[in-house]
């Protein structure tokens, strides 16, 4: 696994690789210690399929408790670039991640609903979600948000783990994963990080917003992923006992997977648009 990433990481350039050194290391067992700095190579190897913004201004939707996209997105756009993260609720560590990677003045954090963004149209050259889509909602609230980055930016990039695996680390992170929307459901009444869209469905998502979809493909990340575990207690939770026994029976098979294959990124759906 550390093979892997530190093979990767050699192939950055030297400026990230230095900016990668300040991440912190988080301990949040039973994730490993680097778990973010994994993530956020995957997340700077994904900015290679971006266009080139039109401005310097890049508009980040779903920004995220740990700023694990946008940390790789203030480095992508270099010193006279601007990242406008934009999170509704979800903090958490970002503020002290961001001033971990000291790339704090091109970071600009705004709270808010991503469906009525509070800025103006054309503010921003390219407008991101890097495997977000699947915390906005159903598709109705999809398509708003979309249709507020295509106002905002007249180019957009997704980028979204799919439902599909060909390897079982892949097999074993799907299997947890999978678990979430239900398990939340369950216990906290609301439903969080829903089940991964297909391509097909997030490319008909863009067109349904009024974009032009310019490139659509499916890239094989070959890198260890941690985000699909939550605590056994949350299933252990659920009121309904019959409920409970099933989710607690899938759980221990899905983290028995984790132990023996490890876990993976399923292969991740790219799509580039336009405004009409």
């Amino acid at each position: 696994m550390t093979a892997r990433f530190e093979t990767r990481l050699r192939a950055a350039d030297p400026e990230f690789r230095e900016l990668i050194d300040r991440i912190p290391r988080l301990p949040t067992p039973p994730l490993p210690p680097d778990w973010l700095r994994f993530e956020m190579l995957e997340r700077y190897e994904l900015l290679r399929q971006a266009p080139c913004p039109a401005s310097k201004t890049v508009l980040e939707v779903g920004s995220g408790a740990h700023a694990i996209a946008t940390v790789p997105l203030a480095h992508w756009v270099g010193d006279e670039g601007r990242v406008v993260a934009v999170e509704r609720s979800r903090w958490g560590q970002f503020r002290t991640v961001v001033a971990a990677s000291r790339l704090e003045d091109r970071v600009w954090p705004v709270a808010g609903d991503a469906r009525r963004l509070p800025l103006r149209s054309d503010s921003a050259g390219l407008a991101v979600c890097l495997h977000g889509v699947r915390s906005l909602g159903g598709d109705r609230n999809i398509g708003q948000v979309l249709g507020e980055m295509l106002r905002v930016s007249p180019r957009i990039l997704l980028a979204e783990s799919l439902p599909i695996a060909r390897t079982n680390a892949q097999r074993a992170h799907l299997a947890m994963y999978n678990l979430r929307e239900e398990v939340f459901a369950a216990t906290a009444g609301s439903r969080d990080d829903l089940h991964y869209l297909s391509l097909d469905r997030l490319v008909a998502l863009v067109e349904r917003a009024g974009g032009v979809v310019e490139r659509a493909e499916i890239l094989d990340v070959d890198l260890p992923h941690f985000l699909a575990y939550f605590p056994r207690a949350m299933a252990e939770a659920i009121p309904d006992p019959s409920h409970r026994e099933e989710l607690l029976r899938r759980w221990d098979e899905a983290d028995a997977m984790r132990a023996r294959f490890g876990e993976d990124h399923p292969p991740v759906g790219v799509v580039a648009a336009r405004r009409v």
